[in-house]
C-alpha cells in the first residue's frame, strides 16, 4: 500500500511540474528566444572575435623573439654558408679567393625586435578595435531587441486571434440559435421559408470565417515556434489583462537608447581613431633590435677545408642596436589616405545624424499611434454596447414580424464587427507601446505594464 501511494505522489508531482513548465508567459518566451535564436548566437560570436582583435592589437606592444636554424651546402667563396632571408641577420666573414667548390655550412640565431614607441599609432589602432568591439556588442543588443520585438508582437497577434475566435464562435452560436428560431417561425407561417435558407447560408459563411481564423492562429503559433527555435510550442499563458486594461501613455524623451544609435556612434568613434592612425603613419618608427648568432663553416680562416666543421658551430656573434625608419616618400600616400578616411568619417557622422532623425520620427509616430489607439479603445466599448442592445431589440422585432431578415443579419454583423474592433483596439494600444519601447531601446517600458 505504501509503495502504491508513493508511486501516485511521484506521478502527481511530475504531472504538476510538467504542467507548470508547459505554461509559458511572455517573459519566458523572451528568455527562451534570446537563448535559442541562432542569429543572436552568431552576433555574439562576431562580438567575441572583435574582442580578441583588441587583445591581439594590445599584444603588439610586446617584443617579438624569433629563433631560426638552417643547414646548407653552398659554394666555397661564401665563407659563412648561405644565409636565407627572413630570420638570420647577415654578418659577413673574412674574404676568400674565388672558389666554387661546395662546402657545408650551418647557422642558428635568435632575433629580438621591439617597437615600444609608435608616436600614437598603436594606441589609435587599439582604440579603433575597441570601438569596433563596442559596435559589435551594440549589434548583439540590436539583434536581441529585434527578436524580442518579433516574439512580443507575435504573442499579441496570437492573443488577438484567440479573442477573435471566441467572438466568431459566439457569432456561430448566435446564427445557429437564430436558424432554429426561424425554422420554428417558418413552420408556423410567421416568416417566409426563404429566411431559413438565407440563415443556413449565413451559418456556413460564419463557420468558414471561423475556420480561417483557426488556421491563422496555427500559422502564428508556427511563426512563434520558429522564433523560439522549437518544433513544439507549449501552451501560452495569455492573461485577460491586456483586453481589460489599457497601457499608460509614455512621455516623450530625448534619451533614446536604441542599439542602432549606439552602433552609429561607435562607428563614428572608430573612424576617428582610424584617421588618427593614418595621420601618424608618417611619423618615424623606432625599433630596438638584438640578435645572438651562431654559425658553422667547412672553411677555416686560413682557407683550409674541413667539411665536418660545417655541421657544428665555430663562430658566434651578437649585437644590439636601435633603428630609426622614416618614410620620406610616403607623404603623398598618407595625404590621399587621409582624404579618403575623412570622407568615411563624414559618411559615418551623416549616418549617425540620419539614424537620430529616423528614431525621433519613429518615436513621434509611435506616440501618436498610442494616443490614437487609446482614444479608439475608449470609444469602441460604447459602440459594442449600442450594437449589442440594437441586436437584441431587432431579434424581438424580427420574431414579431416587424422587420425583415436583412435588418436582423445586418445587426448581427454589426455586433460581431464591434466586438472584433473592441479586441483589436486594446491589442493595437499594446502594440503601439511595444513599438515605442523598441524605438527607445528598452523592452521594460512595455513589460513593466504587462501583467502575466
Amino acid at each position: 500500500m505504501h509503495k502504491g501511494k508513493e508511486t501516485v505522489l511521484i506521478v502527481l508531482f511530475f504531472s504538476i511540474l510538467h504542467s507548470s513548465y508547459a505554461q509559458m508567459d511572455l517573459r519566458s518566451l523572451l528568455v527562451l528566444a534570446e537563448k535559442n535564436y541562432p542569429a543572436i548566437t552568431a552576433k555574439q560570436a562576431e562580438a567575441e572575435a572583435a574582442r580578441v582583435n583588441v587583445s591581439l592589437e594590445k599584444n603588439k606592444m610586446l617584443p617579438s623573439l624569433d629563433a631560426a636554424y638552417q643547414v646548407n651546402y653552398s659554394t666555397y667563396n661564401n665563407i659563412t654558408g648561405m644565409s636565407y632571408p627572413g630570420n638570420l641577420m647577415p654578418i659577413s666573414g673574412p674574404p676568400t679567393d674565388d672558389n666554387y667548390d661546395a662546402v657545408p655550412g650551418s647557422a642558428a640565431s635568435m632575433t629580438l625586435k621591439w617597437s615600444p614607441i609608435t608616436f600614437g599609432r598603436r594606441s589609435a589602432s587599439v582604440g579603433y578595435h575597441e570601438k569596433l568591439y563596442e559596435k559589435e556588442l551594440a549589434g548583439v543588443k540590436d539583434e536581441v531587441l529585434r527578436v524580442k520585438f518579433q516574439v512580443a508582437f507575435t504573442y499579441l497577434e496570437i492573443a488577438a486571434t484567440r479573442e477573435l475566435i471566441k467572438a466568431y464562435e459566439k457569432n456561430v452560436a448566435r446564427t445557429e440559435f437564430n436558424l432554429k428560431k426561424i425554422s420554428s417561425l417558418v413552420r408556423t407561417g410567421i416568416r417566409p421559408a426563404v429566411d431559413s435558407l438565407m440563415f443556413k447560408g449565413e451559418l456556413s459563411k460564419t463557420r468558414v470565417a471561423l475556420y480561417d481564423l483557426q488556421n491563422q492562429l496555427e500559422t502564428q503559433k508556427q511563426e512563434l515556434a520558429e522564433l523560439l527555435v522549437t518544433e513544439e510550442l507549449k501552451d501560452l499563458t495569455i492573461n485577460d489583462f491586456i483586453f481589460k486594461s489599457l497601457p499608460t501613455p509614455q512621455l516623450q524623451t530625448d534619451s533614446i537608447q536604441n542599439p542602432m544609435l549606439h552602433m552609429a556612434m561607435f562607428d563614428v568613434e572608430a573612424q576617428k581613431f582610424s584617421l588618427t592612425q593614418i595621420k601618424r603613419s608618417w611619423a618615424p618608427s623606432i625599433e630596438f633590435w638584438s640578435t645572438v648568432y651562431g654559425r658553422g663553416s667547412g672553411i677555416g680562416f686560413d682557407g683550409t677545408i674541413d667539411k665536418q666543421d660545417g655541421w657544428s658551430f665555430s663562430r658566434y656573434n651578437y649585437g644590439v642596436g636601435l633603428q630609426l625608419v622614416f618614410p620620406i616618400l610616403d607623404l603623398t600616400n598618407v595625404s590621399l589616405r587621409t582624404r579618403q578616411q575623412n570622407a568615411k568619417l563624414e559618411s559615418s557622422r551623416n549616418y549617425l545624424h540620419q539614424t537620430q532623425i529616423n528614431l525621433k520620427r519613429q518615436e513621434l509616430t509611435a506616440a501618436g499611434n498610442l494616443t490614437t489607439s487609446l482614444k479608439i479603445a475608449k470609444e469602441v466599448p460604447l459602440e459594442f454596447e449600442a450594437n449589442e442592445s440594437a441586436y437584441k431589440a431587432l431579434q424581438i422585432r424580427y420574431n414579431s414580424g416587424l422587420v425583415d431578415y436583412t435588418a436582423l443579419i445586418q445587426a448581427q454583423y454589426d455586433l460581431l464587427n464591434a466586438e472584433a474592433r473592441l479586441k483589436n483596439a486594446y491589442i493595437n494600444s499594446w502594440k503601439s507601446l511595444l513599438k515605442m519601447a523598441v524605438i527607445r531601446g528598452d523592452m521594460n517600458i512595455f513589460l513593466n505594464q504587462i501583467q502575466n
